[in-house]
């Protein structure tokens, strides 16, 4: 069969042959992909110099890539319980370690030790080849209309658990609601997790105002007014006093990955506001902090919190939201989708070109 690959530190993917997989466990699945979305992660595994191999599958001295699968069940192993040939799935992408209490509770969204492994991503194969194998509880069943946009459910996880992390940190409060009385929020950034948090706040009826690089005449802008959100151009906003212009949140997803906005953030909060940092900065350098920031944390009830990966109540919540979207939003979750290649595009596929929100591949089609 035909797959994706790389070595990480090669800057590069290409196609190679490699051998149809089998089930070679009771609870395994044989499922044929169908498209795989490519993201900034996938670059960044292409890019890194993983010393000694560290990264790879043991025994193999190359990485399928690709983490954002939607796929089609072809065989099942005999302890499969609920599958079926024919079932659509998106399969899970982190594997816990195998000794820390989150690991086994299945939170390895929580992993204590990071001993983790992720497939495409680091330990494990990943998702762009015509078919995998993996084990029932990794597969996540969707309806059949998402078979298009199934790509997102992975996108759409990051914000569910933002979330779900924030009414939680909301949960002693004497009010009501969903997230525990949030009713304006705001989310930071115009890439798909930024886009898909609008509309998952949206979705639940909450005011959303979505705060980003892009003028206010750009596709992100468009995105936004479609689902009734406010959109505001960073541009137009002074960093000094930006509550003059936006106001004050109970609930912040900032999903740039900018430090500076992450600290931006803590000074458009409310009175017990939460911000959730779900795109972490990469680089390192020295940010500032005002002192009356961190004593507005103490004088407001603020709550600052951090969230990678989720878990599999969260991929739960993904497709139901995912697919409400999809027959609430009048095409905007699909129009998520602004570019398509096919494997044999494999030189372009990974390029970030302008314009662009999710790039996804077509593996075998439907």
């Amino acid at each position: 069969m035909r797959a994706i690959v790389t070595r990480p530190g090669a800057g590069r993917a290409w196609i190679a042959e490699l051998p149809e997989p089998a089930l070679d466990a009771d609870d395994e699945v044989l499922v044929q992909i169908l498209r795989v979305g490519v993201c900034g992660t996938d670059r960044h595994v292409m890019q890194r110099d993983f010393s000694g191999g560290r990264g790879l599958p043991a025994g193999d001295d190359y990485l399928v890539v690709g983490h954002e699968a939607v796929g089609r069940v072809l065989r099942v192993g005999p302890g499969v319980r609920c599958l079926r040939p024919g079932d659509l799935v998106v399969p899970t992408v982190r594997r816990g370690c195998p000794t820390c209490p989150a690991c086994d509770a299945g939170q390895s969204d929580l992993c204590f030790t990071g001993n983790i492994r992720e497939r495409g991503i680091v330990g494990l194969h990943g998702f762009l080849a015509e078919q995998i194998v993996d084990r029932e509880e990794n597969l996540i069943p969707v309806p059949p209309e998402l078979a298009t946009i199934g790509p997102l459910v992975e996108s759409l996880c990051t914000p569910e658990k933002a979330l779900r992390r924030i009414g939680n940190a909301r949960a002693h409060l004497p009010v009501g609601g969903e997230l525990n009385g949030v009713e304006r929020a705001l989310v930071t950034g115009s890439g798909p997790i930024a886009q898909l948090a609008v509309m998952a706040l949206r979705l639940r009826g909450i005011a959303t105002w979505q705060l980003a690089r892009q003028p206010q005449d750009g596709p992100a802008a468009e995105l936004a007014q479609r689902v009734r959100a406010t959109y505001v151009s960073l541009r137009e906003v002074d960093l000094d006093q930006p509550q003059a212009r936006l106001g004050a949140f109970d609930a912040i997803v900032e999903a740039t990955g900018a430090a500076e906005m992450s600290v931006l953030m803590i000074g458009l909060l409310a009175r017990n506001g939460v911000v959730d940092l779900v795109g972490g900065p990469s680089e390192r350098h020295p940010v500032l902090i005002q002192a009356a920031s961190l004593g507005g944390m103490v004088g407001k009830n603020l709550t600052v919190l951090g969230s990678v990966n989720a878990n599999a109540a969260d991929w739960q919540a993904a497709v139901r939201d995912l697919t409400a979207m999809h027959r609430t939003f009048d095409g905007v979750a699909a129009d998520l989708i602004t570019h398509t290649f096919g494997l044999d595009d494999v030189d372009r596929a990974f390029d970030r070109v302008p314009g662009q929100i999710k790039a996804v591949v077509e593996v075998t089609g439907d």
